[in-house]
């Protein structure tokens, strides 16, 4: 029995093994910049409505936290709040 196809089926599952390693950290990078814009445009939002200027640094130190926070499997909510109460300690009330 030749050991062609059984070594080509080999290839072929190594390959697609490592397209899907390489495809998760695509994916995770695409749902961090989604969860950054939207952090980062909800944050612009409310600081334009209360007629404020945020910190130099603040939406992006927020929003990196928040990413951060929901990398290591908080919701949305656990993370802003703790990212919230973490930035007033560093920004202060702006």
């Amino acid at each position: 029995m030749p050991s062609f196809p059984i070594r080509r089926l080999i290839g072929a599952c190594l390959v697609a093994s490592a397209a899907s390693v390489l495809a998760a950290p695509a994916q995770a990078s695409m749902i961090d910049q989604i969860i950054f814009k939207k952090c980062s445009e909800a944050m612009a939002d409310d600081f334009q409505k209360a007629g404020k200027t945020p910190p130099d640094g603040m939406v992006a130190d927020t929003c990196n936290c928040v990413v951060e926070q929901v990398g290591k499997r908080q919701t949305i909510e656990q993370a802003k709040t703790f990212c919230s109460k973490q930035s007033l300690q560093k920004y202060g009330q702006p």
